[in-house]
């Protein structure tokens, strides 16, 4: 795209500032809308594409999405109706139980039976943030004795030799590839190996040439090293190689975060941050919303309805206090954190208050943190959401969960920890902040961008199908290009047209929907803006800063990189003054030390 500067140079030059303004922002409009024609041309046939935004093949994704989150919603009913989560806390402190939990889960998503949930109790959890809690490995340090731990070894002897656990997998990774491969491409030569269950795509990556990533899962009593080797053997479409390597088991599945957030105040804030994201994802998908058509619950959404007032949830009915009330004593909370903090800014330190723990808070925020992350593959303290997670690897794998409480704000007298107002304010205000800018963005296009941008309408298109596929060769007679047929008249191009190719109309109207669905996308991906390459540098000033660009690139005495990234990672300084700089020009003239008696040289 031009910019302002050589757009103005083929203009007049008598031209007003507002005229070229005007002119200049049209042409800007005129760019955007050829560019995402472009886009879309050259994308509309790759399956990626079809499948998010196409009418048909994204409502069938759509479909086949909501029946995963349905069969999760059952399992997670089916856990709460037997009391799983009643003990449950979520912390570091439980992290063995959470994992058993989450292993659970994924058993009877891969269909498992009671069996093999019961197994999973007498199964050894290792994990990385078991043993950063002072657990040892052998089964004496965690008070199992001989005969009880000779009793589980055999008992997952028998088991195992029945049947594989269902939770564990064995997996490889394939980092490019081609947007124009198909899942079915990658499905049939994956399959021919032993213990094939799935594969799954991510989306494409715009600064990698939309290539993609894939993972594809093998039972876990599989040989996955022979199996990655068959696959770099094998070359995709006889022309593409798939550069397969092995994808490693998750060490640390139980992640914490600040202790701070077993605070009231805090809970308070994240308890209805909860609900809020409750409500949104349900909405999205469709949950507890039968009858309800996607139009209407994406113009709730947009609008700033009350979710959570209108959801009918039953998680959100039964274990939050009344919506007003709510929000009555949300306010209240947020109104003393800040009265605190002003005071404790006033009085020149921050001032520091008890840590108090609400455990029936706490055990009401569990429940929502569970749901987002069992139902709808959410994870609440990190802030992340795992797409398309039931074709990965791990189909409920990492979790987010509060940490050890802090200590460096001292305790009371009594012995209590004591927390500043001002850091409760902070993380809160910060916490809100990453989820509002990420899982809970709502942004949307409105119709007038839609406009600008260059929305379809289906009988337009419609009508200018017929005007091509109509032409006029002499006096009554008439060319359709389409069937290659000869009428006496347009009209008769028209019926022939609407009654013999009317799956063609149909494809025509079904490009503008699937076109406007791509411009309603407000994250839709586009081509990469190249910048222009820097103008070439002067002769003079090449062979001025030979050293400088060789120190630049290389590190000065052997320091690698660190001019440009800093030391260990961190950013560097501002640049140090260096002094005037000296052209071949500005350099003074050579000093001659020749004797000065001697005889002057013509």
């Amino acid at each position: 795209m031009l910019s302002f500067k050589k757009f103005l140079m083929a203009q007049d030059d008598d031209i007003s500032d507002s005229a070229a303004l005007a002119a200049y922002n049209e042409y800007k409009q005129e760019y955007k809308r050829k560019e995402l024609q472009r886009f879309f041309d050259a994308h509309k046939t790759e399956e990626w594409f079809r499948h998010k935004y196409h009418p048909d093949e994204s409502a069938a994704v759509r479909e086949a999405h909501l029946g995963d989150v349905k069969k999760r919603l059952e399992i997670f009913n089916d856990l709460k109706s037997k009391g799983c989560f009643n003990d449950l806390v979520l912390d570091l402190q439980h992290a063995r139980e959470i994992i058993r939990l989450m292993d659970t889960l994924v058993v009877r998503l891969e269909g498992g039976s009671e069996e093999d949930v019961e197994a999973l109790k007498h199964e050894k959890i290792e994990d990385d943030s078991l043993f950063d809690l002072g657990e040892k490995k052998s089964d004496e340090d965690n008070g199992v004795d001989k005969d009880e731990s000779f009793l589980i070894h055999n008992h997952l002897k028998f088991y195992k030799r029945r049947r594989t656990l269902l939770h564990k997998t064995s997996s490889v990774f394939m980092r490019n590839v081609p947007p124009a491969v198909k899942i079915s491409d990658i499905e049939a030569i994956c399959s021919r190996s032993p213990g094939f269950l799935r594969v799954a795509l991510s989306d494409p990556h715009p600064e990698r040439n939309y290539s993609r990533r894939a993972w594809a899962t093998y039972k876990r009593d599989v040989n996955i090293k022979e199996i990655c080797w068959t696959l770099n053997q094998t070359k995709l479409n006889d022309s593409t190689e798939l550069s397969v390597i092995l994808n490693r088991d998750l060490t640390r599945r139980i992640r914490g975060i600040s202790g701070v957030t077993c605070h009231q105040a805090v809970a308070q804030n994240d308890i209805r941050q909860a609900a809020k994201l409750v409500a949104l994802m349900d909405k999205r998908l469709g949950l507890f919303c039968e009858g309800e058509p996607k139009e209407e619950r994406d113009k709730d959404i947009f609008t700033g309805v009350d979710l959570v007032a209108t959801s009918r949830n039953p998680l959100l009915k039964q274990h939050l206090p009344p919506h007003r009330v709510w929000n009555s004593v949300w306010e209240v909370f947020h109104f003393i954190l800040i009265i605190q903090t002003i005071l404790g800014i006033s009085r020149g330190s921050a001032s520091k208050v008890p840590l108090v723990c609400d455990e029936s808070l706490l055990h009401a925020l569990d429940l929502l943190i569970l749901y987002l992350r069992m139902v709808h593959s959410i994870d609440f303290y990190g802030h992340i959401e795992y797409p398309n997670e039931d074709a990965m690897p791990n189909r409920c794998g990492m979790l987010h969960v509060r940490g050890v409480l802090p200590s460096q704000f001292g305790t009371a007298d009594d012995g209590t920890k004591l927390v500043s107002t001002k850091f409760n304010t902070e993380f809160v205000n910060g916490f809100n902040q990453r989820l509002e800018s990420g899982l809970m963005q709502t942004s949307f296009v409105t119709p007038d961008e839609m406009e600008k941008m260059g929305r379809k309408d289906g009988d337009k298109e419609v009508e200018a199908f017929i005007q091509a596929n109509t032409v006029e060769l002499s006096q009554d007679k008439w060319l359709c290009p389409l069937s290659g047929k000869k009428f006496k008249g347009p009209d008769f191009i028209r019926k022939h047209l609407t009654s013999k190719h009317e799956e063609k109309l149909r494809e025509v109207r079904e490009e503008a929907v699937f076109y406007n669905n791509y411009l309603a996308d407000p994250n839709r991906p586009v081509n990469v803006e190249v910048k222009a390459a820097p103008a070439p540098a002067r002769e003079d000033d090449r062979r001025d800063d030979r050293y400088s660009d060789d120190r630049a690139e290389r590190g000065y005495a052997g320091g690698g990189d660190r001019s440009r990234r800093g030391y260990a990672g961190f950013g560097s300084g501002p640049p140090r003054d260096r002094g005037p700089r000296f052209t071949p020009e500005s350099a003074r003239p050579l000093t001659s030390y020749r004797d000065l008696d001697a005889f002057p040289i013509d």
